[in-house]
């Protein structure tokens, strides 16, 4: 008896010993809650393809801005085509901002829109949405020429959308949305030498 007594106190004292340090390991061992939020991306890039020596092309911010100028030294209208890249990981809006020596914009359109490969989503297109004084793309292949009334003296809406990019990095190749704009200029009739410069900027947005 005296030795079962003996055994059942030390187990009690060892239990009393134990309780401290089961409760220390407890609050160790707590869940740890991580918030982690990926950042909102959208960027603008010119396709490799093109290829005009008229045209500067200047990227700013990774991509969230981007400069096109024109120039030249003829009176003749310019006109060119310039295909523009869009990927993103949110839904976007896309505007423009206008400056201009000795020459004027004569045209500003979207003329043709596509997926550039499997990492683009199908509603890249499928919910574009372009501002219809600007909108000049056809299903029978023809372009419409929109002459449009813009006021010119500020940045204007030329197009948004909801998310692009699947997967892929800002240079991948088959994870973008190419919108073709096609954009005119026409110089001052006693130009020497004439720029139109336009800022095209990004910005997140949320998908509607």
């Amino acid at each position: 008896m005296n030795w079962l007594k003996c055994r059942n106190y030390l187990l009690a004292l060892g239990v009393v010993l134990l309780l401290p340090f089961m409760a220390l390991g407890q609050s160790h061992s707590a869940p740890v809650t991580i918030n982690a939020r990926i950042s909102e991306t959208v960027a603008l890039s010119v396709g490799q393809t093109f290829a005009e020596s008229n045209v500067r092309i200047e990227s700013h911010g990774a991509g969230k801005t981007l400069g096109l100028t024109l120039s030249g030294s003829s009176t003749d209208v310019m006109a060119v085509s310039v295909p523009i890249l869009i990927r993103s990981n949110t839904g976007y809006g896309i505007s423009c901002l206008v400056q201009s020596q000795a020459a004027r914009l004569v045209n500003f359109a979207v003329i043709g829109a596509r997926p550039t490969g499997r990492f683009a989503t199908m509603e890249a297109v499928a919910s574009l949405k372009v501002a219809r004084d600007l909108d000049s793309r056809s299903t029978n292949g023809e372009i419409q020429t929109a002459f449009m009334p813009l006021n010119l003296s500020s940045s204007f809406s030329i197009l948004s959308g909801p998310r692009v990019s699947l997967a892929g990095t800002l240079s991948s190749m088959d994870n973008a949305l190419e919108v073709t704009l096609l954009i005119a200029a026409k110089p001052e009739a006693d130009a020497d030498e004439w720029t139109l410069h336009l800022i095209l900027t990004a910005s997140p947005e949320n998908d509607s």
